[in-house]
């Protein structure tokens, strides 16, 4: 009775062709499922930019991390911008992204007159290697 009884349910448990390549296939298949990788960590470079608006235009200061000094294009000349608008183009466009912006107040006076210039500040980053943010990281800490 109870080999009888094996031989039946084993029968009614029997896999059509289709269904035993896919049960060897899922089967096969756990084995590279546990060993999936973590995606790559991405780092980032970031600058901190100033703006504030002058006579000529918009003046665009950029910190990298090591000092501060004017924005210059590839051959070293200062660039100066029509409008906020410009200098953010002109940074996506070099792969830059903007981050957090603000802006902040600068009060100045004498002799009872007083003026207030607004001054907008903008952090933007950039996807870089593990070996660039390293390098950067070093280059900003101070001896």
């Amino acid at each position: 009775i109870v080999n009888s009884y094996l031989s039946n349910s084993l029968d009614t448990v029997q896999l059509t062709p289709p269904k035993k390549v896919l049960f060897i296939f899922i089967f096969a298949s756990l084995p590279l499922l546990s060993f999936a990788q973590e995606p790559k960590k991405q780092y980032y470079i970031y600058n901190f930019l100033t703006l504030s608006e002058t006579i000529t235009g918009f003046r665009v200061d950029i910190d990298n991390g090591e000092k501060v000094e004017r924005l210059k294009d590839e051959k070293g000349k200062v660039i100066k911008f029509k409008t906020p608008a410009a200098v953010l183009m002109y940074m996506i466009s070099k792969g830059w992204e903007l981050c957090i912006n603000g802006d902040a107040q600068e009060i100045s006076g004498s002799n009872g007159s007083s003026s207030t210039k607004t001054i907008t500040y903008w952090l933007i980053k950039k996807p870089c290697s593990k070996e660039e943010f390293d390098n950067a990281v070093i280059g900003g800490i101070k001896d």
